[in-house]
């Protein structure tokens, strides 16, 4: 039996906090045996006994080098599937989770890239006030009200993907200072 899950990766678009998701979902007995192009929007678990499993999201430019999966294979990893160049790999374990083999680089990158929209929606917000306001101000002509209203809409969206990014993060970075999750039956 399976389960489908949608737009997973957008809710959680920090790494760490995509990792620790798919890793409660492997404790609650839902696996994640394939990752295709069409996973961001529909994500596909097959039921199974809870299990201990390390998911790592790895960006990875495509072609991957040569060694790239014999390597990651050699050192106990599960090549899950990709989409565009992000990589998932599992890794099943039974006493300690087993260390990431990315580092801080993704979490570095999807940090910057909330900044960003941060910055955006700051700088189109302003400009939606200002262009608004002149309007008023000048005339009552609507010129300029189409263009505020598209800068608002723009603003509002990359606020939303901010926050979004911002509490991904602080969701993951809580989620490690806790003990490792478990499965209790009723």
């Amino acid at each position: 039996m399976s389960t489908t899950t949608w737009f997973a990766p957008f809710l959680r678009p920090a790494p760490a906090a995509f990792e620790q998701w798919l890793e409660a979902k492997a404790a609650d007995g839902q696996i994640l045996t394939d990752y295709t192009w069409l996973s961001p929007v529909r994500m596909t678990f097959t039921e199974s006994a809870p299990a201990q499993v390390r998911y790592v999201v790895e960006r990875r430019a495509n072609p991957a080098p040569v060694d790239y999966f014999r390597f990651r294979e050699a050192e106990g990893w599960h090549h899950v599937g990709r989409a565009a160049d992000l990589h998932i790999w599992s890794r099943h374990y039974t006493d300690r989770r087993p260390a990431g083999f990315i580092g801080v680089d993704l979490e570095r990158r999807a940090s910057l890239l909330g900044v960003g929209l941060a910055v955006i929606a700051m700088v189109t917000m302003i400009a939606a006030v200002a262009m608004a306001a002149t309007s008023i101000a000048v005339s009552a002509s609507a010129a300029l009200w189409a263009p505020a209203i598209a800068l608002g809409v723009v603003g509002v969206a990359a606020t939303f993907g901010a926050a979004t990014f911002a509490v991904s993060e602080r969701r993951a970075r809580t989620d490690e200072t806790r003990a490792p999750r478990t499965r209790v039956s009723a």
